[in-house]
């Protein structure tokens, strides 16, 4: 065997090991196992990686969300090169090697958090304006510490792939603050369950706790 086939041979089959890794780290067990855990847990395995959660204060410091703890903040480059499609968030948290990002617009509308549950009827309207082959999956309508948090699950058709969608709203300062967090269908199983848990961890900072900071 000469030294090209050789190494043809080495890359193959460094590739089918690869393949069938990746087939046991998403397999129904795996998935299965995993699902049982929660991000308040020591350590949370995400299709066998082992991740630690933690408290991260966001957008100015106004806000907390538990998150892996090395997810960072991502530069507007980086936002640029991701949202190359219409309008971009001004603030995405990721690590790089998990399939999810979490994205955040503060926008200049006004609105009170009186106003948060029926905004969400329009928020619908307009996803199903915007993307007709929009499937609504799940809606939660939660209240913490006073403040109201909307959630709205959808999956949109993209031009390669299907992508599961958790939309969140809230009023920050009287103005609507916009959520959410995305991923490609076929990992819907596993992360469905983790990222509802952290949108449901989401919450506003009150006066003392800014003051603490």
């Amino acid at each position: 065997m000469g030294a090209e086939e050789y190494c043809d041979e080495f890359i193959q089959k460094a590739r089918r090991e690869r393949e069938q890794l990746e087939e046991v780290r998403h397999s129904e067990e795996v998935v299965e196992e995993e699902t049982k855990q929660s991000i308040y847990d020591e350590v949370v395995t995400i299709f066998g990686i082992p991740v630690l959660f933690c408290d991260h204060s966001i957008i100015e410091d106004k806000v907390l969300m538990r998150m892996p703890n090395d997810f960072t903040a991502r530069s507007e480059e980086e936002i640029a090169s991701v949202y190359f499609l219409g309008s971009r968030p001004a603030y995405v948290f990721s690590n790089g090697y998990l399939n999810f990002m979490v994205a955040f617009n503060w926008t200049n509308n006004v609105m009170p958090d009186t106003s948060i549950f029926d905004f969400t009827k329009f928020a619908k309207q307009a996803i199903e304006r915007i993307g007709p082959k929009a499937h609504f999956m799940g809606e939660d309508k939660i209240t913490q510490e006073g403040n109201s948090l909307s959630i709205l699950q959808f999956v949109s058709q993209t031009i390669d792939s299907v992508n599961y969608n958790i939309m969140f709203f809230a009023s920050l300062e009287g103005r609507l603050l916009i959520g959410s967090v995305t991923f490609d269908q076929k990992y819907a199983k596993r992360l469905v369950p983790l990222t509802l848990e952290m949108v449901k961890s989401f919450r506003i900072k009150q006066e003392k706790e800014e003051e603490s900071v």
